[in-house]
C-alpha cells in the first residue's frame, strides 16, 4: 500500500488519502497501457473527482502534466464553475451509466486559453457494479459542433421568460466573447457621429456602459462602412494598421456587425481582444450575423412590448394615465412617502356640467373639452406630478413631496388659468368650462382606500358648495 505523507500540521493529508484509495480501487485498469497511444485526451478521476491520470494528449492538450493534478480535483479543467457543479450532479454522482455519455462545454488551460470540448465520459465500476471512479475523454470541438453548442445556448437565452431585456443582452454578450473566444464585447447605439457603449463585457473594468466615442475611432465604422460584418484577425499586421482605434487601444483582433431595427441603424454589436487570434472563416461572419439580427430583434420586440405596456396604462382619448396607472402609483407613492416621513398630496377634480356640454354640442364637443382639459392640467404641474383620468369626465392628480398647502397652490392655479382658457367645442368655437376639486393629504396609517374615499368627500362638498371651487378634507 502506498504511503501517505503528512500535511504541515504533522496529520495524515486527507486529499492524498482519497486519491491513493481511488488509485487502489482503480487499480485493476494499466491506465498507461490502455491510453497513452489514444490521440484524445483522457482524464481519470477516483469517485470524489479527483484526478487519477493524464494520458499524454491530455497533458499536451490542457498544459498539465500529471504531477501537477494529481489529487486535485477536475474543477482545475473548467472555464466555468458552475459547469464543473451541473455535470457533477449529471454524469459525476455516484450514480452515473457505465456506459459513454456525451456532452460539449468550455475548458480552461493552463495558460488561461479556453476551448470548447466534445466529451464523453462513464462511470467506472468494480466486479459489484459499484462506481470507482470516472473517465472523460475530451477532444477539441469542431467548428461546426461550436456553432451548435452557441446556437443551442442562445436559444436558451432569447427563449428564457424569466430572463428581462437587458438580462438577455449581456448573457448575449457573454456567450458571444465566449464563442469568438475574444474577452471584450460591447453592445452600442449610434447617433450620427456619436458611438456609445450600451451594454459591455469588460474583465479588466476599464468599459463602463455610458462611455462615449467618436464614431470615426472605433473599429465599427468598417462594419457600417460593409453593411455586415467584417472581422480583423490582426490589426497590426493588416490593411487597418494606422487605425485609432489600433494606436490608441492595441486592439488586434475585432468581429463586429451592425444592428438593424425595423430597417434603420440602431448600432453595433462586436467582440475584440488585445490578443491576436486566428483569421474569422465564413461561418464565424454568418454567426456574426446572427447574432446581431438576435440582438436587433430583442430590441424591437423590447420596444414593442413598453409600448403595449404604455397603451394598457394611458388613457385612449387624453395620453393621461388611466385609472390603473393611477391606483398602481398612488399605492407605490404612499408606502414611500410613510416609509420616508415626506408628504404627499392627492387632488381630486369632475369637469361642471359636463353632461349639459355633451347634450349641446354632441360627444364630439365632450372629446374636444376633455383633451383641451388635459393638456391645461398638464401645463400647470410639474414632471413629478401625475395627472390620470379616472373615466368620463373625473380626473386625478397625486403630488409627491407636496403638502395640503401645496396641494392648494396647484389647485388654484390650475382654476385660475382654466378661467383664462375657453375650452374647445369645435375647430372655430370654444366655450368656458369650469371645475370643482377635492384635495386631501396622506396621514398616518392611511390606505389606499382611505386617502380616495376622503378626497371624493371633499370633490363632493365641492359640488354641493355650488361647484367652480376648491374644498379641503383634512381628517
Amino acid at each position: 500500500m502506498s504511503k501517505i505523507d503528512p500535511d504541515a500540521s504533522g496529520q495524515p493529508n486527507p486529499a492524498q488519502a482519497v486519491n491513493r484509495e481511488g488509485e487502489a480501487a482503480l487499480s485493476l485498469f494499466s491506465l498507461p497501457d490502455l491510453f497513452d497511444t489514444l490521440p484524445e485526451a483522457v482524464v481519470v478521476a477516483d469517485r470524489t473527482r479527483r484526478v487519477v491520470y493524464l494520458n499524454a494528449a491530455a497533458e499536451a492538450l490542457f498544459g498539465y502534466s500529471l504531477r501537477d493534478l494529481r489529487g486535485r480535483t477536475t474543477d482545475v479543467f473548467y472555464a466555468d464553475h458552475a459547469d464543473f457543479l451541473t455535470l457533477g450532479k449529471e454524469h459525476y454522482n455516484g450514480k452515473t451509466n457505465p456506459s459513454f455519455s456525451p456532452y460539449r462545454v468550455s475548458y480552461r488551460c493552463s495558460d488561461g486559453s479556453r476551448f470548447l470540448g466534445q466529451t464523453s465520459a462513464r462511470g467506472l465500476t468494480n466486479a459489484q457494479g459499484e462506481i470507482q471512479g470516472y473517465l472523460a475523454m475530451v477532444r477539441p470541438a469542431r467548428s461546426a459542433e461550436q456553432s451548435v453548442d452557441t446556437l443551442q445556448r442562445l436559444h436558451s437565452i432569447t427563449a428564457d421568460a424569466e430572463l428581462d431585456h437587458d438580462a438577455k443582452l449581456v448573457a448575449t454578450l457573454e456567450l458571444g466573447a465566449r464563442h469568438f473566444g475574444l474577452d471584450l464585447a460591447i453592445l452600442s447605439s449610434i447617433k450620427g457621429e456619436e458611438y456609445r457603449v450600451e451594454h459591455c463585457r469588460d474583465p479588466a473594468g476599464a468599459l463602463s456602459p455610458g462611455a462615449t466615442f467618436d464614431l470615426g475611432s472605433t473599429y465599427c465604422v468598417h462594419a457600417l462602412n460593409a453593411g455586415g460584418p467584417v472581422g480583423f484577425h490582426h490589426a497590426g499586421e493588416s490593411e487597418i494598421r494606422t487605425h485609432p482605434c489600433y494606436r490608441d487601444f492595441g486592439l488586434e483582433a475585432y468581429v463586429g456587425c451592425p444592428i438593424l431595427v425595423n430597417g434603420t441603424l440602431r448600432g453595433t454589436l462586436n467582440f475584440s481582444s488585445a490578443q491576436a487570434c486566428s483569421p474569422f472563416s465564413r461561418d464565424d461572419l454568418v454567426f456574426m450575423q446572427l447574432l446581431a439580427d438576435t440582438v436587433g430583434y430583442e430590441i424591437h420586440q423590447n420596444a414593442m412590448r413598453n409600448q403595449l405596456s404604455l397603451l394598457a396604462r394611458t388613457d385612449e382619448l387624453t395620453g393621461l394615465a388611466n385609472r390603473r396607472a393611477v391606483m398602481e402609483s398612488l399605492r407605490w407613492q404612499m408606502s414611500h412617502s410613510l416609509r420616508s416621513d415626506l408628504p404627499l398630496t392627492v387632488m381630486s377634480l369632475d369637469l361642471d356640467h359636463f353632461k349639459a356640454i355633451n347634450d349641446t354640442w354632441g360627444h364630439g364637443a365632450g372629446d374636444h373639452v376633455l383633451r383641451g382639459f388635459s393638456e391645461l392640467l398638464g401645463s400647470v404641474t410639474r414632471e413629478v406630478d401625475l395627472c390620470g383620468r379616472l373615466g368620463g369626465e373625473e380626473f386625478i392628480v397625486v403630488l409627491p413631496d407636496t403638502d395640503t398647502s401645496g396641494g392648494c397652490v396647484v389647485g388654484d392655479r390650475l382654476r385660475r388659468r382654466l378661467a383664462e382658457t375657453p375650452m374647445p367645442v369645435s375647430e372655430s368655437e370654444s366655450i368656458n368650462v369650469t371645475v370643482s376639486a377635492g384635495l386631501t393629504s396622506l396621514q398616518p396609517g392611511d390606505t389606499l382606500e382611505s386617502i380616495l374615499q376622503r378626497v371624493d368627500h371633499a370633490l363632493y362638498q365641492a359640488k354641493q358648495s355650488g361647484r367652480d371651487r376648491l374644498c379641503i378634507a383634512r381628517e
